[in-house]
């Protein structure tokens, strides 16, 4: 089945009307946009500009991780964000001088950052030799994005990935370093570094699954 998309002229003003600020949080995101369906598709809605809102990673899986059988907080309902994009585009037509002021920081938000750490662990966890062994797993933005409530607003299927994923990263890195600079050259050194080089390898498929859901479930015209 053909994914009917926005068309690329819609996107093209859309981004341009809302400074490719997110119409939610109003953070500049740069390339790191997503266009959203006002009314979900499976809902009815259309692929048109006037059902598009512009959207940050984070506003987006806020927007589609509302879990209706076991609901906490409020859901984004589609009147609302039609009201956010409404409000947003008038304020960057009318207030041009709110970006000349210090507004809304370019810092990444936690899931951008996490994507990049995941893709960084991908890294270090094909290094399964132990000759190749010295660099630990990052995991501070794991842990940030935690402290964020922002893996608690995900769907489970996802968080039981990241979850596994991080597991696996915090079990090697209590292995790496008794591990690093060794020669091998007797048994309880080896057995420290065949352990840790085991611990490496096994992150390797978690990590890679996790940074894949998280894409897709990120992805563009959800």
């Amino acid at each position: 089945m053909t994914i009917e998309r926005f068309p690329q002229k819609d996107v093209d003003e859309l981004l341009t009307a809302c400074h490719r600020r997110c119409c939610i949080c109003h953070r500049f995101c740069g390339v790191k946009i997503e266009t959203d369906h006002i009314v979900p598709r499976d809902e009815g809605g259309q692929s048109t500009n006037d059902n598009a809102i512009a959207v940050c990673f984070e506003c987006h899986a806020e927007i589609h991780s509302y879990n209706d059988r076991h609901p906490r907080g409020r859901k984004f309902r589609p009147e609302e964000l039609r009201r956010h994009k409404e409000q947003w585009l008038e304020t960057c037509q009318t207030r041009p001088d709110i970006f000349t002021a210090k507004f809304s920081t370019a810092e990444v938000g936690p899931l951008q950052a996490l994507i990049d750490e995941l893709e960084f662990n991908a890294k270090v966890a094909a290094h399964t030799t132990h000759d190749r062994i010295g660099c630990l797993f990052l995991e501070e933005q794991f842990r940030k994005a935690i402290s964020m409530g922002s893996i608690a607003t995900l769907r489970d299927d996802l968080k039981g990935l990241l979850v596994e994923a991080y597991v696996a990263i915090g079990r090697a890195n209590q292995h790496l370093p008794g591990a690093m600079g060794q020669t091998m050259k007797s048994d309880p050194l080896q057995e420290s570094a065949q352990r840790a080089v085991n611990s490496i390898a096994a992150c390797s498929g978690p990590i890679k699954k996790a940074h894949s859901a998280l894409l897709d479930f990120l992805g563009t015209e959800k």
